[in-house]
C-alpha cells in the first residue's frame, strides 16, 4: 500500500524516519515546484537519489572537472556515448580508468547527501512512497544510512538560517583591501576570484559550477574574515533599475575566450555569419533564462512563493524584456524570451 501526503502536513523528516526504522524498500517520489525527485530505499537506508533539475550525471562531472581528472571534452564524449549506449556515466568512468572505485562512491555519496539536504528546505510540495524491491547497484553498490543523512540534511538547514542573515541569491560583494591572513581553502581562493563587485551569489554559483550552499557558506566565511564586504544597497538599488554590463574577473576570462573562440569557429564552417550571430544570441538568451530561473527558485525555497518579477529587471539579446508570470494557482510560473521576432507563443520563443 502506498504512503501518500502533502509536505505541508506531514514533513519529508519524519517520512525519512518512517522509512529508516521500518527498514521499507521502495521508492519516495517528491513532487514539488522547484524539482521531482525519486528515491530508492532498501532496508530503510538510501541507495540512490535521482533529481530532474539537479541529474547526477551533469554532477559528478563537475566535480570531476574540478578536480582535474577528466576535461569538458572528455566529459561531452562521455555523456554523448551515455544517450546511445544507455550505460551509466559511473561505468564508463571506471571501465576507462579515469577514476577509482573509491573516489567514484566518494564523489556520488556527496551528491546523495546535497540533494536530501536540498529536500528538507521545502515547505510545500507531495511526496508518494511505493513499497518495491529494490537492488544495489552491481558495479557500484552503495547503501548510506539515513538517520546520518537526515542528521546531515537538518544541520544544513539549520546552517541556511545563519547564511541567510548574511546574505541572499541577489547580493553583491566586493573585495576588501585586507590580505589573507593565513591558507585560504580551495574553494575561497576560487570564490574569491568571481568577487567583482558586480556579479550577485546567484552569478557567482554558476561560474563557479558549486552548488548554492557552499557557494553560500565559503561567501560567509570570507566575509567573516573580512575579505569581501557586501555593495552598498543604495548600489544594488541603482543597478536593479538601470544594471549596468557585468565585468567578469580575468580567471573566467581566461577561460572563456578559447572556448567562445573555438565555438564561433567550428560554427562559422557550416552558417552564415548571420546564422552565427543568431545562434550566439540564442546561446545567450538560454544562459540567462538559467541564471534568472536559479535566482526565482531559490527565491521560492527561501520564502516559500515565487516573486512577484524577477529580481532584476533584464533584457533578451534581441532588446525585449524576459517574460517571466507567476500561474494563478501560486504552484508554477514560466520565463521565457519571445525570440529574434519578439512575438510571444511563437516557433522561435526561447525556454
Amino acid at each position: 500500500m502506498a504512503l501518500e501526503g502533502t509536505i505541508s502536513e506531514f514533513g519529508l523528516a519524519d517520512i525519512f524516519q518512517l522509512i529508516y526504522f521500518q527498514k521499507k524498500n521502495g521508492v519516495l517520489e517528491i513532487e514539488s515546484p522547484v524539482d521531482r525527485v525519486r528515491i530508492h530505499f532498501s532496508d530503510g537506508n538510501i541507495v540512490s537519489v535521482k533529481s530532474h533539475r539537479r541529474p547526477e550525471e551533469k554532477r559528478i562531472g563537475q566535480v570531476l572537472i574540478k578536480r582535474g581528472i577528466i576535461d569538458k571534452i572528455t566529459l561531452q564524449r562521455l555523456l554523448e556515448k551515455q544517450k546511445k549506449t544507455g550505460v551509466k556515466l559511473g561505468l564508463m568512468l571506471l571501465e576507462q580508468g579515469l577514476v577509482s572505485k573509491e573516489e567514484l562512491t566518494e564523489i556520488i555519496t556527496n551528491n546523495i547527501i546535497d540533494q536530501v539536504a536540498q529536500l528538507f528546505k521545502l515547505t510545500s510540495g507531495s511526496y508518494i512512497f511505493r513499497p518495491q524491491k529494490v537492488l544495489l547497484d552491481r558495479d557500484l553498490p552503495i547503501s548510506l544510512d539515513t538517520q546520518h543523512i537526515l542528521m546531515d540534511g537538518l544541520r544544513v538547514v539549520d546552517e541556511w538560517s545563519t547564511i541567510e542573515d548574511v546574505l541572499t541569491i541577489d547580493t553583491i560583494f566586493k573585495r576588501t583591501e585586507r590580505e589573507p591572513e593565513g591558507e585560504l581553502t580551495g574553494e575561497e581562493a576560487e570564490l574569491l576570484q568571481y568577487i567583482d563587485g558586480e556579479s550577485d551569489v546567484s552569478v557567482i554559483v554558476e561560474l563557479s559550477g558549486m552548488d548554492d550552499y557552499l557557494v553560500s557558506k565559503t561567501l560567509v566565511s570570507l566575509h567573516e574574515k573580512g575579505l569581501i564586504e557586501p555593495v552598498e544597497e543604495e548600489k544594488q538599488i541603482v543597478q536593479e533599475e538601470a544594471p549596468p554590463k557585468r565585468l567578469l574577473s580575468p580567471a573566467t576570462l581566461n577561460y572563456l575566450v578559447p572556448v567562445v573562440m573555438a565555438a564561433a569557429f567550428i560554427i562559422s564552417l557550416v552558417t552564415s555569419r548571420s546564422g552565427l550571430l543568431d545562434h550566439l544570441r540564442q546561446a545567450q538568451a538560454v544562459s540567462e533564462i538559467e541564471n534568472l530561473r536559479s535566482a526565482v527558485e531559490r527565491e521560492y525555497l527561501k520564502t516559500g512563493s515565487y516573486p512577484a518579477t524577477l529580481p532584476y529587471v533584464k533584457k533578451d539579446p534581441w532588446g525585449s524584456p524576459y517574460v517571466y508570470e507567476v500561474r494563478e494557482d501560486g504552484r508554477s510560473y514560466r520565463l521565457l524570451s519571445a525570440g529574434p521576432d519578439g512575438v510571444l507563443d511563437s516557433s522561435d520563443d526561447v525556454y
